[in-house]
C-alpha cells in the first residue's frame, strides 16, 4: 500500500495509532499541526464508535477524485470533506479542509482560525476563551437535569452577552471555545424554553386518550410547530419512572424534558401516520 491507500485503510478502521505512524511531518495538515489534525480525527472516531459503528463511513466525491467525504450520523449523510493531494506514487502532499463551518458538533471536522499556525492571541482574548472553555467543560460527562440546565443558563448569561452583539449574533466567528460556547448556550437556552413549557406538553399527552385524533392534532398543532419545535427525537428511554432518557451520547434525567420528548415524539408519529 502507498501512503494514501494506507491513510484511507486505517482511517476507515478508525485506527489513529497507525495513522500517526504512516503520516509524516512534511505534509500540510489544513494549516494546523499533525498532532492537532490527528486529535480532530480521533474525536470523530470516538463519536462514531459511541454510536456502535465498527468502521467510518466514507466515500470519494463523484465530481472530484481527490475529495474524500467521511463521518456521518446517518448512513446517507456525510458531514465532512477533505481534499487530499498526492504524488503519482501515492505520497500525500497536503490535506485541505472543505467541511462547511457551521453547527458545532463532534461529527464535524472543524478547524478554527485560532488553531492555525501563526495565530496570535491577546491577553484579553485568552481570558475570554478560557471562560468559554470552562463553561463548556461543566456540561461534559454529566447527566442533564432540569436544575443543571437552568443554573448553567443563569450562571453564564453575562458571558453570552459578552460574546454577542446587540442583535444577539456572535461577535467572534470561527474561534474555538467561544463559538462552541455560543452554540452550546443557544441549544441549552432552547432546552430551558422546553422546560418552561413542559406543562402544556404533559397536558397534551394526557389529552391524547380523551380526544379524537384529528381534534388532538389540530388542538396541539401550534404547541408542536411553534412552541416546542418538532425534534423528531431519537431518544432512548432508560427509565420512564425516573424520567431518564438518552439522545445520542447525552443522558437526561428531567421530568420536564421527558414530557416534552414524549409529546413531540407522539405528535410526530400521529401527524405522519394520519
Amino acid at each position: 500500500m502507498n501512503q494514501l491507500q494506507a491513510f484511507i485503510y486505517f482511517f476507515k478502521r478508525m485506527d489513529i495509532v497507525m495513522l500517526n505512524d504512516i503520516l509524516t511531518d512534511d505534509i500540510s495538515y489544513c494549516g494546523i499541526t499533525k498532532a492537532m489534525f490527528l486529535d480532530k480525527l480521533h474525536d470523530i472516531c470516538e463519536y462514531n464508535l459511541s454510536l456502535g459503528k465498527e468502521t467510518l463511513a466514507m466515500k470519494w466525491s463523484e465530481s472530484n477524485t481527490n475529495s474524500l467525504k467521511f463521518s456521518c450520523w446517518k448512513l446517507d449523510e456525510f458531514a465532512n470533506t477533505l481534499l487530499i493531494t498526492s504524488k503519482e506514487d501515492g505520497s500525500i502532499i497536503s490535506f485541505i479542509n472543505k467541511t462547511p463551518q457551521f453547527n458545532y458538533h463532534n461529527y464535524n471536522f472543524r478547524i478554527y482560525e485560532d488553531e492555525e499556525m501563526g495565530f496570535v492571541k491577546s491577553a484579553e482574548f485568552i481570558i475570554l476563551q478560557n471562560q468559554c472553555k470552562n463553561a463548556i467543560e461543566e456540561m461534559k460527562e454529566v447527566i442533564f437535569t432540569t436544575e443543571l440546565i437552568l443554573n448553567w443558563i443563569k450562571k453564564y448569561e453575562s458571558l453570552q452577552l459578552e460574546v454577542s452583539d446587540e442583535e444577539e449574533l456572535l461577535i467572534y466567528t470561527n474561534i474555538k471555545y467561544i463559538e462552541e460556547f455560543y452554540e452550546l448556550y443557544d441549544s441549552t437556552l432552547m432546552e430551558q424554553d422546553f422546560i418552561l413549557n413542559y406543562k402544556e406538553a404533559e397536558i397534551a399527552v394526557l389529552d391524547f386518550e380523551k380526544l379524537e385524533l384529528q381534534d388532538w392534532l389540530e388542538k396541539y398543532h401550534n404547541l408542536y410547530f411553534c412552541v416546542l419545535i418538532p425534534t423528531n427525537s431519537l431518544a432512548d428511554v432508560l427509565c420512564a419512572n425516573e424520567y431518564r432518557f438518552k439522545v445520542f451520547n447525552k443522558e437526561y434525567k428531567s421530568k420536564e424534558l421527558f414530557c416534552v420528548d414524549r409529546f413531540t415524539d407522539l405528535y410526530h408519529r400521529m401527524f405522519n401516520n394520519d
